[in-house]
């Protein structure tokens, strides 16, 4: 039995070319799974820093600055006890979020033990930061929803 050897070449080249394309597509897919599966990491980042961290303190920062119920002092903020605690958990449990503004709230507020009222002066812009933050998170999240 004699083997062409014009065609035993020809027969390699095909499938050499075959192998190729096929793992050409491999790859391809491998770098979209891997970009979604980046995407996602980051949504449910973004998600969890909304939903644990920055909403709550907006939300805290946002009613010591307006409940027109409580005694304000004049362009102040005004704590409850409980808002204060929750500030607390927040910070010592998602303070690897942002750790320069979280340890900025302990400072500000968190070591003042029996302190309930500050000055606008005194919180140094944290509810503008919070804000801030708060939004431009928000903003991030919608760009990747929108995007999926």
């Amino acid at each position: 039995m004699t083997v062409d050897v014009g065609l035993a070449t020809l027969v390699l080249a095909c499938v050499t070319v075959v192998l190729a394309f096929f793992t050409h597509r491999h790859v391809e897919q491998t770098q979209r799974l891997a970009s979604e599966m980046q995407k996602d990491r980051r949504r449910q980042f973004l998600e969890n820093a909304l939903e644990k961290a920055y909403s709550p303190l907006f939300e805290d920062f946002r009613r010591a600055l307006i409940d027109t119920t409580r005694p304000h002092t004049a362009s102040g903020f005004t704590f409850t006890i409980e808002e204060i605690r929750n500030i607390r958990r927040i910070v010592e449990r998602y303070g690897h979020y942002d750790p320069a503004l979280f340890n900025k709230i302990r400072v500000t507020i968190i070591d003042r033990s029996g302190k309930l009222e500050w000055q606008v002066a005194e919180m140094d812009g944290l509810y503008e930061k919070i804000m801030h933050e708060y939004q431009r998170l928000s903003a991030e999240l919608g760009t990747l929803v929108s995007i999926a």
